[in-house]
């Protein structure tokens, strides 16, 4: 039976060229695009390392519907959600001779992914990561513990960070105080609520708070952190996977450099 709680929903791309910031107008390219080994690699990985459960996968691509690689990775994409049946492909379309800027093309990605999700939990996933180990599922079953109203898998070591990314025990469960498009879990009620109305201010600057929907979190977070800390970290109740000093339990494979393990 499939999991009705929490549906894993993967952005990808075929390729993006940036209009702003120090990549502007270089290509990038997921390297094994048209094929779908980088989609079918993380989707297995993710099936073992969570211990059986039958997950249904959402796929959205920021599709360039004038570029003949993302057309044909769009179909391979279709083809193998045809082969595996608990996989769904969904895109946002623009066109790629335009112009269009990046982080809005894949802003409207992540936001379509959450829309078709049927589940009211949700495991955000971007399409080059994987699990480093199997996980242990209760841990990430905030929508029974009701602790924490994220939860972040994370790539670094366990460890006391310095501002503004506090790291701390509380109550048998390791907080956070920073946000990250890095792996995590929420609902779509707490999504809609705390994190919509920021994310949609799509930024057309870059910076040390990057683009994409981080860049508008991060800022926001800072911001509400050097002015009222306390009150802040009622509102945003952000856990980390694991314990104190744990090492990363997710690894980034890079989609513009990996060809395949």
């Amino acid at each position: 039976m499939i999991n009705n709680m929490l549906t894993v929903l993967i952005p990808t791309h075929a390729l993006k060229v940036e209009v702003i910031g120090p990549l502007k107008d270089y290509t990038q390219h997921n390297l094994t695009a048209p094929s779908t080994l980088l989609l079918e690699t993380v989707v297995s990985n993710i099936e073992k390392n969570m211990d059986g459960q039958e997950l249904k996968f959402i796929v959205g691509l920021d599709h360039k519907i004038d570029d003949p690689l993302s057309v044909q990775y769009y179909n391979n994409l279709v083809s193998f959600s045809n082969r595996k049946t608990n996989v769904e492909i969904t895109s946002v379309n623009s066109i790629l001779s335009s112009k269009p800027m990046t982080t809005f093309t894949a802003t409207n990605n992540f936001f379509n992914l959450i829309s078709r999700c049927e589940t009211e939990w949700f495991m955000l996933w971007e399409h080059d990561w994987i699990f480093t180990d199997k996980i242990d599922i209760e841990q990430i079953k905030i929508w029974e513990t009701k602790d924490v109203d994220m939860l972040r898998f994370n790539q670094h070591k366990n460890a006391p960070r310095e501002f503004p990314e506090d790291v701390w025990e509380k109550d048998n469960r390791l907080m956070t105080s920073l946000y990250s498009n890095n792996p995590f879990i929420t609902s779509k009620t707490i999504w809609k609520e705390k994190y919509y109305p920021i994310a949609k201010n799509i930024p057309t600057w870059w910076g040390e708070y990057g683009a994409f929907i981080e860049g508008p979190i991060k800022k926001y977070f800072v911001d509400r952190l050097l002015k009222d800390k306390e009150r802040f970290l009622v509102e945003y109740k952000i856990g980390l996977y694991g314990k104190l000093n744990d090492e990363p339990i997710i690894k980034h494979l890079n989609g513009q450099q990996w060809r395949g393990l």
